[in-house]
């Protein structure tokens, strides 16, 4: 289970001039643990291929191997 606002334990040393900043801290950080989504509040992600993938699917299907042969170019001069 998780723990409650009878769990909270705070403290302060130094100089706390005021009950009003050391209550307005703590209800601050309290308030903040209401943020926090547990992976039970999630929503549910639909992925889908990125581009580069769903392409890169297609061209192995269509694609077939040709073989082409490289010449060499011919030598310029230069002058």
């Amino acid at each position: 289970m998780m723990a409650g606002i009878d769990d909270c334990y705070t403290s302060a040393r130094g100089c706390t001039a005021t009950l009003g900043n050391f209550a307005k801290a703590t209800f601050d950080a309290i308030s903040k643990t209401y943020s926090y989504l547990t992976p039970d509040l999630w929503k549910k992600t639909v992925f889908t291929k990125s581009p580069y993938q769903e392409f890169t699917d297609h061209l192995v299907k269509t694609h077939t191997r040709v073989s082409v042969q490289r010449t060499q170019a011919p030598a310029v001069a230069t002058t």
